[in-house]
């Protein structure tokens, strides 16, 4: 038995023992073996797995914090992995490859520890079999942390590549940034680990994978790899192709050069071992030994036609390939314990109906697949068909599985419920399929509509609502970059106080009035794409006119405001060119506020920057490397922004001594002090939700848990 210190108070006991079965625990050597296991909330999503803060229980009662990565991907990602290998995902449906997973974290974090000191893996726990997920889970320590820190702003990005300004540049010298930093910790891990033979999981810290920034987290004793698992396979990189050919295994994912592994476990025993230490230098080489046993078992189960070519007139493949699909069967109950039996017993595979039923897509396939293998299942469904009570039973069992699914993606209400499948449950369940979530939030949802409709209107009547608005978006942007540990004390405070300021009244009260045409996204949205559509089909311009409703609402929206303010002096030039642009029309009034206030524009270009590239599929996403360059890229407006400042400054000053534009006065609408008390109430609700949503990992915790069980040592 041995111990090692866990990232949460207390120690958690690796046991040699078989694992109990009740949480489908698989057998590891020196795995935690937890006696049960509660989610606690999910830390987040990407295309191949889900990240679970769960409280898990030892033998011995003690509570520990963990985090359980669930390989449950997306559509698009078990299309990939198909087409690539010719089967199902494999960390979701192979015991081999979860295992794999297990031991290919402890080596890499062994082999990081002496050869990267400043950097180490979130250590592997246990792997078991979730049954209600439908997909094996890994679990590990629970690492807190933080991304990258972006840069700060650089007011002279075109200056300095003028060749005339290079001998003052000195002057205006940036520190490094920390993606500079980072980049070249995960160059020498890449190499690390594409020399030590795990080339496939040096795939997860290449720069060339441009979210693989993300898999590695900021703690206060260096970077921790939280993610040594791919989602899709390494395909566009030249050097992982060749070393696909090299090792004839085209294409990569997560491949083991287990020679080349062995090969530098020896060659370097001189240094690794002294500085493991025996034991540990002993289970390293243990552990070498089961990774290389489940990474080649789980590999040769797979068709695989461009790593193996046609491997199925090989008597060994298809004994290997038959064990695979007869425990994927049992395991997701598609045969039930006579009909695996059965099956084990008997040397047929490819002339059974059960195999050929799951090689039709979709939930067609799934059922005739059950229905051929499962006696239970069939007496299920014959059931279903001539009994009543069965029937009620087995819709109601769907309303209320459909209603949490609704629930979690943010459809209906939290606390909606529909008493069974009734007129209300079914039209709901055809708007999921054919709406976006905000849209039939909005249908389905009376107080949700009514909040929003509210909202609508106080944006209209309410001088004071549209401020508070306003600087409610403002204070969201912020809160989400501290909390992110994005922004330094210093940052932070001096955004705030830009907040405070009187002179932002005006603008923020006109940012807040753009943004709330985002409150009609759920309408506006399906309207947009059945204009495209129907521009296609028609070739009519008219239909194009969803597209630029927003740009005539901003417009629309600051000219109002100029002329309510005729010969005040507020400037409104940039806010009415920017605003008629599409997706970067709510820029408008951060780029106006920049001459008051240019610390605050620039950083609210810089999260619109940000914002805008999350929505890159595949290659967005939060602390990707394409987030940062997008952030870097604002730096350009920014710095025309500030050209374009000190030269109209100038000219201000040649025209008028006392240049003070101040923006305080409002537009002349009626009194706005019979709307203050509905005012306040739509402003405490925004205020909750948005508390709730931007709640930062560590307040979560503190929320979820006891307080001495959320002590953390990371």
């Amino acid at each position: 038995m041995q111990q090692i210190s866990s990232s949460v108070e207390g120690t958690i006991r690796l046991e040699d023992t078989a694992p109990a079965s009740g949480l489908g625990l698989l057998p590891a050597q020196n795995a935690w073996q937890p006696k049960r296991v509660e989610s606690v909330l999910t830390l987040g999503k990407g295309r191949a797995a889900r990240a679970v803060l769960v409280k898990a229980t030892d033998q011995t009662e003690h509570q520990h914090l963990c985090v359980e990565k669930i390989f449950c991907p997306g559509l698009l990602t078990r299309f990939i992995y198909r087409c690539a290998f010719q089967a199902p995902f494999g960390y979701q449906n192979s015991e081999d490859a979860i295992l794999a997973c297990f031991y290919r974290r402890r080596v890499a974090d062994a082999l990081i520890r002496v050869f990267v000191p400043e950097t180490r893996v979130a250590r592997p726990l246990y792997a078991r079999w979730d049954a209600e997920s439908a997909a094996y889970v890994l679990g590990s320590e629970l690492i807190q942390g933080r991304g990258i820190r972006p840069g700060s702003v650089n007011f002279r990005t075109l200056r300095d590549l003028l060749p005339w300004t290079s001998a003052s540049s000195e002057d205006h010298h940036h520190s490094p940034e920390e993606i500079d930093e980072l980049l070249d910790l995960m160059s020498r891990l890449e190499s690390l680990l594409r020399e030590s033979g795990l080339v496939g999981s040096g795939w997860q810290v290449s720069k060339a994978a441009v979210v693989s920034t993300a898999n590695l987290l900021r703690t206060d004793k260096g970077y921790v790899v939280v993610d040594l698992e791919s989602g899709i396979p390494a395909m566009l990189v030249s050097h992982y192709i060749a070393a696909g050919l090299r090792l004839k295994t085209l294409p990569l994912f997560d491949d083991l050069d287990a020679p080349a592994l062995q090969s530098f476990i020896n060659v370097n025993r001189i240094r690794i071992q002294p500085t493991l230490g025996d034991d540990e230098f002993e289970q390293l080489e243990a552990d070498v030994q089961r990774l290389v046993h489940h990474s080649s078992s789980w590999k040769l189960a797979e068709i695989a036609v461009m790593r193996q070519g046609l491997p199925f007139f090989s008597a060994r493949f298809q004994s290997i390939y038959r064990s695979r699909c007869m425990d994927i069967w049992h395991r997701n109950q598609v045969t039930d314990s006579a009909t695996h039996d059965r099956f084990r017993n008997s040397s047929r595979l490819f002339t059974r109906l059960t195999y050929w039923c799951g090689c039709i897509p979709g939930p067609l396939g799934r059922f005739t697949q059950r229905y051929s293998g499962n006696a239970g299942y069939r007496k299920r469904v014959h059931d279903l068909i001539t009994d009543s009570g069965v029937r009620s039973a087995a819709a109601a069992n769907f309303s209320t599985r459909k209603t949490k699914e609704f629930v979690a993606e943010g459809r209906v209400a939290e606390d909606r419920t529909f008493g069974g499948p009734g007129l209300q449950f079914q039209c709901n369940w055809l708007m999921s399929k054919v709406l976006p979530a905000a849209a039939q939030r909005w249908f389905s949802d009376g107080a949700h509509r009514r909040n929003q409709i509210t909202r609508l209107f106080l944006l209209v009547v309410s001088n004071r609502f549209q401020r508070e608005f306003g600087k409610l978006q403002i204070h969201s942007a912020i809160r989400d970059w501290e909390q992110s540990g994005r922004l330094n004390p210093g940052e932070h405070d001096a955004l705030q106080q830009a907040c405070e300021s009187q002179e932002l009244d005006e603008y923020a009260r006109c940012f807040g009035m753009h943004l709330s045409i985002k409150l009609a996204a759920p309408l506006l949205i399906p309207l947009k794409v059945g204009g495209l559509a129907a521009f296609a089909a028609t070739g009519s311009l008219l239909y194009l006119l969803p597209i630029i409703v927003s740009s005539i609402l901003r417009t629309l929206i600051t000219s109002v405001r100029m002329l309510g303010k005729s010969g005040k002096r507020t400037a409104y030039g940039e806010a009415l060119l920017v605003g008629t642009l599409p997706v970067l029309g709510n820029l408008a009034f951060p780029i106006q506020m920049y001459s008051s206030h240019p610390r605050l524009s620039a950083f609210l270009i810089r999260d619109a920057s940000a914002r805008l590239s999350q929505l890159f599929p595949v290659y967005g996403g939060r602390d990707s490397r394409l987030e940062i360059a997008a952030i870097r890229l604002a730096n350009i407006p920014v710095e025309l922004l500030d050209i374009g400042t000190e030269v109209t400054r100038r000219i201000r000053r040649w025209f008028w001594k006392n240049d003070n534009a101040a923006a305080s006065t409002t537009l002349p609408f009626p009194t706005a002090s019979r709307w203050d008390r509905i005012a306040d109430e739509q402003l405490e609700l925004i205020r909750g939700a948005a508390k709730a949503k931007k709640q930062s990992l560590s307040s979560a915790i503190e929320d979820a848990v006891p307080a001495e069980l959320a002590r953390t040592g990371a």
